[in-house]
């Protein structure tokens, strides 16, 4: 394990703020980066529902950098517009992560998300995906 690995956290489920995925998610990490991503190819129901997703992930990433904080780890907040994978993707080369870290989830979104970041950083960054059980999962 790394003494000073980074982890890039994207907020997929707005469930990634609990505290029993985060204990698993962020084990070994010293600075992490949590990126949320207003992606308005996969929202429907326009400005109003915008407004809500930045609301929601805007308390997700105030949780994770509370349990950062409690943990003694670097946190650093990204909130973009644009398209999911490419976010990731780009924060995860720019911000020279080691480890991208995801919620586990069963939809198609999420599989051809998954697909598309082993495809293009699967040989650069690890990938991994936490299956948290958490209360409401």
């Amino acid at each position: 394990m790394l003494l000073t690995m980074k982890v890039l956290l994207p907020i997929l489920t707005k469930k990634e703020s609990r505290s029993e995925f985060l204990d698993k998610a962020l084990k070994g990490a010293k600075e992490t980066i949590v990126l949320a991503v207003v992606d308005s190819e996969a929202m429907a129901g326009g400005t109003g529902a915008a407004a809500g997703e930045i609301s929601a992930e805007n308390k997700a990433m105030e949780k994770i950098r509370q349990y950062c904080g409690q943990k003694r780890k670097a946190c650093k907040e990204i909130l973009e517009w644009g398209r999911t994978a490419d976010k990731i993707k780009a924060h995860a080369v720019l911000g020279e992560v080691d480890k991208i870290v995801l919620k586990k989830q069963e939809n198609q979104y999420y599989k051809e998300l998954v697909k598309e970041l082993r495809k293009d950083l699967g040989k650069e960054k690890e990938i991994e995906e936490i299956e948290a059980k958490t209360p409401e999962n």
